[in-house]
């Protein structure tokens, strides 16, 4: 790290205390406007029905997502979420833990950021990675709903910090962040191996021996080993593709492609223009990159092996596009360090670097709302607040003399608002969303519509019958997260996706993983349609559809809340809506 980096040493004077303050708050507007709170949604609610089921293990007997085996007992979280869970309700806990995951997300940011870069470009650092698209093979980091990836994250990027440093608290902190979420942690754990082997030699030859034991224990059976040798046969494999596909890198979209791309060149360059512990840092990063995409393609496209894909060694891109945007200030500021023309000129490498950095970012955000205008975490309104934040970083960051302190004044003021407006804005959640979150027990009318013994079937929302109800759904698409890691998981919610393909009320070109594996088959909303269904699933005994069958009697029960499932088809806002649910008895058709 470059000592003029560091800093120059003065006390905190109110001018220092200002700049810091307007530039903590433009962070912090950047973020709130880019990371907007929707409740307990996407992988949210598998972690919150994991803690439902905890609490009451009979309500949730016969739900598929659990039926064969849930993601759950690969991790700890849903054990330090549930206490949470039980004293505050669902959507107190959960606003609570986002909150906080937030927070310790961003530090840690701050932590690794200064690490590679040190004081002099943490802001453009800091901005570049919270600013521009987070998206990673399907995925994005510093997600904005609670999961465990969104701590692990953060203990991983917190370990790397303190790798230099203090190498065994940071191997503690990889250890606690694989007991959250295993896959997310490996990247580090890679990397950290890689960082070290590159110093001492001897320490590749713990590869091998790590590779050995790894078959020795795949030879016994032993957890998490048990499935090294195995093969996913075609059938398995079929529906992996459909319902899983980012779980396989043939199906990765051009543009995370693209994405992915772009943080191998820019932390190539990055460690190409470093020195030393730096560049050994950087190589390591990139070479976790490159070794967990390519072991993703080679064990789970072509070798269709059980353990790899399982693994998902693809989520090693996560920590490479990360860094790559950490680094990107450096990758400029370095080569106009060394310019002879930059010197010639007499002008401020330090101001050319900020400038180019900000455009880079206003480019990339730009090309972001073009290609997906209707993203939910990043609308026009978002984009207007990076706009402003970056005005505000680029007064505190440039104008320091004492000259412009009425201009830093205006700046830190638009700071404040930035935040104060953000702020009021940062709960998105639904009417829909918060009935489901809302502490009160179930409507009355509708539990006495629904046995407590009967299974259901609810249209379009798998998250009525799991946050609301508090008990199992028969089928929905979400409970297919699981496919990947259960055979008899995939083969029964292929089944199910089939029979209930007749009954689904989507757009035709939605490009949803619930496509039904058999020829696409055409709607059937009828009585005879509904009675096939009944008959081809014994196990199933209510329907609470969205919209009447015709010649079929139905139950009505109206909504305190309007019903909203929005989804993008071919690239426009597609919405199923509905205050008035129709439910349906199987007993009465079959």
């Amino acid at each position: 790290m470059r000592s003029e980096d560091r800093g120059n040493g003065d006390g905190l004077t109110p001018a220092i205390a200002g700049r810091m303050l307007a530039l903590l708050c433009a962070i912090a507007a950047t973020w709130l406007a880019t990371h907007p709170y929707f409740g307990v949604i996407h992988d949210s609610r598998f972690y919150m029905v994991e803690v439902l089921r905890n609490l009451n293990p009979t309500h949730f007997a016969g739900d598929l997502y659990f039926q064969f085996g849930s993601q759950g007992s690969f991790s700890l979280f849903t054990h330090l979420y549930q206490p949470f869970v039980s004293r505050f309700g669902l959507g107190a806990a959960s606003m609570g833990f986002a909150v906080a995951g937030e927070f310790f997300w961003v530090f840690a940011l701050f932590c690794l950021a200064r690490r590679l870069t040190g004081e002099r470009y943490l802001w453009l650092s800091i901005f570049a990675v919270i600013a521009t698209s987070s998206q990673y093979a399907f995925f994005r980091y510093g997600e904005f709903f609670v999961t465990p990836r969104l701590f692990a994250e953060a203990l991983t990027m917190l370990a790397l910090a303190l790798l230099r440093s203090r190498p065994a608290a940071s191997l503690v902190l990889l250890g606690v962040s694989a007991a959250l979420h295993p896959l997310m942690t490996l990247p580090g754990l890679v990397a950290v191996y890689v960082y070290f082997a590159f110093a001492q030699p001897l320490w590749w030859l713990a590869l091998p021996a790590a590779t050995a034991l790894a078959a020795a224990l795949g030879w016994a059976h032993v957890q998490p080993f048990a499935n090294l040798f195995q093969t996913i046969d075609p059938a398995w494999f079929s529906v992996i593709q459909i319902r899983s596909p980012q779980c396989l890198l043939a199906n990765l979209p051009l543009g995370d492609l693209l994405e992915i791309v772009g943080a191998f060149f820019w932390t190539g360059v990055a460690a190409f223009l470093t020195r030393g512990q730096e560049r050994r840092f950087l190589l390591a990063i990139w070479v976790t990159g490159a070794a967990g995409l390519a072991c993703a393609f080679l064990g789970s496209d072509l070798a269709r092996n059980v353990f790899i894909t399982e693994l998902q060694p693809w989520r090693a891109a996560w920590l490479l596009k990360l860094v790559s945007r950490i680094c990107l200030p450096m990758v400029i500021a370095i080569p106009l360090g060394k310019s002879a023309m930059v010197a010639k000129r007499n002008a401020n490498p330090f101001a050319i670097t900020v400038l180019v950095t900000m455009s880079i970012i206003l480019v990339l955000d730009t090309v972001r709302l073009i290609q997906m205008p209707y993203d939910a975490g990043f609308s026009y309104l978002s984009f207007a607040f990076v706009i402003a934040a970056l005005m505000v970083i680029c007064v505190e960051l440039l104008l320091t003399d004492k000259q412009y302190r009425y201009i830093r004044g205006v700046s830190l003021g638009l700071a404040v608002v930035l935040v104060c407006m953000a702020l009021s804005r940062w709960d998105m959640r639904t009417p829909w969303t918060k009935f489901l979150e809302a502490p009160a027990p179930p409507p009355r009318d509708l539990t006495a519509m629904l046995p407590a013994n009967a299974s259901i079937y609810w249209e379009g929302s798998v998250e009525m019958p799991w946050l609301r109800l508090k008990r199992a759904d028969y089928y929905s698409c979400e409970q297919g997260t699981g496919v990947v890691f259960h055979r008899q998981t995939a083969m029964t919610y292929e089944q199910r996706t089939n029979n209930f393909a007749p009954f689904r009320l989507v757009h035709p070109d939605s490009p949803d993983t619930c496509l039904d594996f058999d020829s696409p088959k055409k709607p059937d909303r009828t009585r005879g349609g509904l009675a096939k269904l009944c008959r081809k699933e014994p196990g199933l005994d209510y329907l609470v559809m969205l919209a009447p069958i015709p010649g079929v009697r139905s139950r009505v029960w109206k909504s305190p809340a309007r019903f909203e499932d929005a989804r993008l088809v071919n690239g426009k806002p597609f919405v199923l809506s509905a205050d008035r649910f129709y439910i349906y008895s199987c007993s009465d058709l079959r």
